[in-house]
């Protein structure tokens, strides 16, 4: 599509139209590139600082949940320091009636104030090994605790410890002996309303924003959802799968991670990217009315531009046309001396100047394949010679028969054939006679071990032929084909056919004998070193006749392996 309208563009659009759409696109790009920049800064500037009121939102949220917890946890230790109480507690193990009149008289007044006086504490209890009973309203036996955790932890650890149970929030502490302050004597125990403790989460809402919030733990102690379902799933998966969360802002949340030291406690502070978004709405809409005006204002001075600058370079189109209309010898000339002129006078010489460029370029590729085709003439010629040399050779050696005579008068009306006068190109016929001169030699060399048939119609014999290009390949099935039947019953067969198919000439070889391995005659084709005179012939032809000519083989369903060349039947014009 985008091709079709570059095509569009600089070949059918008239020159008013290339004006038009030209300073379209440079005026468009600027107010583009503008509207853009200013979308792209709006939105960075607006994320920037949601992400600045998201940091101060969460270190607010922090602050406060760390000063409450830090706040009851003096509450927790001012308790657990009461020293009359832990004396009571070390000095007068299972003495419930004196336990309790200590506690009835210092302690539970206390618990009591603390409770009514602080709306995060919601209860208080005490369990301790010192008493087999429960006293009053706090003081408990371990014996209902000895199995937690949480009691475990603190025999020998004496900090306060948060932890989070069937959604209660707890802070627990040891009581430690009044003597020596070592040994745990008890657990003091602090139920908190975890909706006191978090009610400023609770109803933050900037930008429908979430709230996560776990323990060391990786309990979910508390969260605030947004209205983006999707987007609450995949934070709380990660959050309860431990990925590092800490500051993350990808494509469609912002999320923020803080901790809680006091707890070690996590905070995780997100919200969607695409609330976000309609901050900037206004933006857009501004920029496009404006770039709106911009572009009816801008099109209506193209218009009037267009028309002025079109008129003199119309005139050079039809200039253009009259060259167009007639021949490359044409000069054409104007009186005009501006920038249109100069290039009408221009158009006029480069035409005459290509005329004769195209010409001489033309005379030089026939010279060039003249001088190529001769050359690889040239290349064939010694190759057949010294082959026909040493198979005389080769027979005067082992005979010494009178045949010797015979092979050289044939190997003589060959090679007149083949020379055909130092001219390139040769009949049908003729290349026929070729051939059977240098079969007959081959069979005289060979006793005659195979036999030949020739197939051609008569109207073709008349047909004019690059010359030499059918003995190499009959030379290549008599070499690897007739000389390697292992069979001694079977006698050999060359076939030599020729056929006319439409604008084509189809010279086909066949022979019965060894079955050629196809890749390697593709290789041959390719590689020089491994058949130079099959791949002479393929480059003769490829170089005269084109790409859609050349040699092809096969193997019949009877087992003959045929070489097929492909030429041209029309090749007057270049003879």
């Amino acid at each position: 599509m985008f091709n079709k309208i570059i095509t569009w563009y600089y070949k059918k659009a008239s020159i008013r139209k290339k004006i038009v759409i030209s300073f379209l696109i440079l005026v468009c790009i600027p107010i583009i590139v503008l509207g853009y920049y200013s979308y792209n800064q709006s939105r960075k500037n607006l994320e920037n600082q949601t992400i600045s009121t998201m940091d101060n939102n969460i270190n607010r949220v922090v602050f406060d949940i760390e000063e409450t917890l830090e706040k009851e946890n003096t509450y927790l230790k001012y308790l657990a320091y009461n020293l009359k109480f832990r004396s009571v507690l070390e000095n007068n193990s299972k003495n419930n009636i004196e336990i309790a009149k200590v506690l009835n008289e210092y302690v539970e007044p206390i618990f009591w104030y603390f409770i009514a006086s602080d709306t995060n504490i919601k209860e208080i209890s005490v369990y301790t090994p010192n008493v087999s009973d429960s006293i009053g309203s706090f003081l408990k036996p371990d014996t209902l605790c000895e199995d937690e955790e949480w009691y475990k932890y603190h025999q020998n650890t004496f900090d306060t410890l948060w932890t989070f149970e069937d959604g209660k929030l707890f802070a627990t502490r040891s009581i430690l002996d009044a003597t020596t302050s070592t040994k745990c004597i008890g657990v003091l125990k602090m139920e908190l309303f975890l909706s006191s403790i978090v009610e400023l989460v609770s109803n933050m809402n900037y930008l429908d924003n979430g709230i996560i919030i776990t323990n060391e733990n990786n309990q979910l102690i508390y969260k605030k959802e947004t209205e983006n379902i999707d987007i609450n799933e995949r934070i709380l998966d990660k959050v309860l799968s431990r990925e590092e969360l800490i500051n993350e802002n990808n494509n469609k949340y912002i999320l923020k991670s803080a901790s809680i030291e006091n707890s070690k406690w996590k905070i995780h502070y997100y919200i969607n990217k695409e609330n976000i978004i309609g901050e900037i709405n206004l933006i857009i809409l501004s920029t496009l009315i404006v770039s709106g005006i911009c572009l009816i204002l801008v099109l209506i001075l193209i218009g009037i531009l267009s028309k002025i600058l079109s008129s003199r370079i119309l005139e050079l189109r039809d200039y253009a046309e009259i060259v167009a209309d007639g021949n490359l010898d044409e000069v054409i000339t104007t009186e005009y001396t501006d920038e249109i002129g100069v290039v009408t006078n221009s158009l006029g010489k480069m035409t005459k100047d290509l005329s004769n460029m195209i010409n001489e370029v033309y005379k030089m590729d026939i010279e060039k394949k003249v001088s190529e085709l001769k050359a690889l003439q040239g290349m064939l010629n010694p190759h057949f010679l010294y082959n026909s040399l040493s198979s005389i050779k080769w027979k005067a050696i082992k005979s010494g028969n009178e045949e010797i005579s015979e092979i050289t008068g044939l190997l003589a009306k060959f090679y007149r054939t083949n020379l055909n006068n130092g001219k390139q190109f040769t009949t049908v016929e003729n290349e026929f006679e070729n051939i059977k001169s240098y079969i007959e030699i081959e069979k005289m060399t060979h006793d005659n071990s195979f036999t030949t048939k020739y197939i051609v119609d008569d109207s073709l014999l008349q047909y004019n032929m690059l010359n030499f290009i059918l003995q190499p390949i009959v030379e290549n099935a008599i070499k690897h084909g007739i000389r390697y039947i292992e069979d001694d019953e079977v006698e050999g067969e060359i076939i030599v056919k020729c056929i006319e198919d439409g604008d084509y000439l189809i010279f086909s070889v066949y022979n019965n004998g060894n079955i050629i391995d196809i890749e390697d005659f593709q290789e041959t084709l390719k590689n020089k070193e491994t058949g130079y005179g099959i791949y002479s012939v393929q480059e003769k032809i490829k170089l005269y006749y084109g790409e859609e000519c050349g040699l092809s083989v096969k193997v019949t369903d009877d087992k003959y392996t045929c070489f097929n060349v492909r030429i041209l039947k029309d090749i007057q014009s270049h003879i």
